[in-house]
């Protein structure tokens, strides 16, 4: 009975939905929790317990264990995911990538340009100085609110999107890694180097995944001495998981799970609870809340349309099941993403205070709208198909 119930667990943690379920009950479980009393959420979520090693290596509250230590988990599966489709592609196989990675460069560089001007325009030094903020795409979530389209949809949008979103996101963690506000330690710096060239080889002389793991232990402590967000030690180290291990698999699903049925939750609720009374007690709160709206889903939808342009004139075309009504819809779908996005804004503002509510409620309200006009352009086009 056990061993069957188990079974059922991975089932429903393997569906499409799973994920997009679980981030959404962490979002509402924060928002109650926040609104209803503001107090305990604050005081049990961002409270530091400790002022010696805890904090030194940045894990002194939960809100810190979450974003700097659980994290790593779902960046760690992002690096595998990211390196199995990096080794599996042949040169054929590898020009079909060009239309979605250059979507995905496109909606990072229009999000950002978009972000520069409004806030120039608006007068908004937030919006200026977080341009990073909108570029990233959520995967798990946006392939969830894919999968509610129906299943007529071509495989090869999902491949695309899925392709995409990934770019999205591996782009987007460097620019957090080169941007971040904080002052890198150079002697953290060279021992990040170091580890890296001991993972490159123990990948090759030592196959086995236990390896893999005590080298990603090794990054994270290189990332917090480097003064680096330390989560993004599991993109480098799901990278350095030796290929051909026929355990590889079997951790990236693993980690998969782990960060859809646990990690990501808990990311939403420590992340997404809104002081309502302090956000709107500020004037110009809802103006970089609007402002944002518009900038991910006018960014998304210009910048990978314009990508893909580029990639066609490029004389890398598109999939023929994949029409401009299609591609509309799914870059629509690209707005949707609140992890890295609150990332950037936890580094770049701090993880209170008016300024991350107002980001926090604004990506929120993006991929709310985002979804659901982007189901609706999707299903249009699929019956107009």
């Amino acid at each position: 009975m056990p061993a069957t119930l188990l079974l059922r667990v991975r089932r429903i943690m393997d569906h499409d939905l799973s994920t997009t379920v679980a981030i959404s009950i962490g979002v509402v479980a924060a928002l109650l929790w926040s609104t209803l009393d503001a107090g305990s959420y604050q005081r049990i979520v961002n409270t530091s317990w400790s002022s010696g090693f805890l904090q030194q290596v940045s894990l002194s509250s939960v809100h810190a264990v979450v974003i700097n230590l659980a994290m790593t988990i779902f960046f760690f599966a992002i690096g595998l995911e990211l390196a199995r489709e990096l080794r599996s592609l042949s040169r054929s196989a590898a020009s079909k990538l060009v239309p979605p990675i250059l979507g995905a460069l496109g909606g990072m560089v229009a999000t950002a340009l978009l972000s520069i001007l409004v806030g120039v325009i608006t007068n908004s030094h937030v919006l200026r100085r977080g341009w990073g903020v909108p570029m990233a795409t959520d995967i798990a979530f946006t392939l969830g609110i894919l999968a509610l389209v129906g299943r007529r949809l071509p495989r090869s949008v999902r491949l695309f999107l899925l392709t995409l979103a990934v770019a999205d996101d591996a782009f987007s963690v460097v620019v957090l890694a080169l941007t971040g506000g904080a002052h890198h330690r150079v002697l953290g710096l060279v021992a990040l180097a170091v580890m890296i060239v001991i993972g490159v080889f123990v990948a090759g002389r030592q196959p086995r995944v236990g390896w893999s793991l005590v080298i990603l232990a090794g990054l994270w402590i290189c990332f917090v001495a480097a003064n680096v967000e330390p989560p993004l030690a599991g993109v480098i180290g799901g990278l350095l998981v030796p290929a051909k291990h026929p355990s590889t698999l079997k951790l990236e699903t693993s980690m998969t799970r782990w960060s859809s049925g646990l990690v990501l939750p808990l990311f939403a609720l420590v992340s997404c609870g809104i002081r309502w009374h302090q956000l709107t007690s500020h004037t110009g709160t809802l103006s970089l809340v609007v402002s944002l709206v518009v900038i991910r889903i006018l960014g998304k939808v210009l910048g990978i349309t314009g990508g893909v342009s580029l990639a066609r004139a490029l004389r890398y075309p598109l999939d023929e099941s994949i029409s401009w009504p299609v591609l509309f819809g799914v870059s629509i779908l690209c707005a949707i993403g609140f992890t890295v996005p609150l990332l950037f804004v936890d580094v770049l503002f701090g993880a209170q205070g008016t300024t991350y509510y107002a980001f926090t409620a604004g990506l929120l309200v993006a991929s709310l709208v985002a979804a659901l006009l982007g189901t609706i352009v999707l299903r249009i086009a699929n019956r107009s198909a």
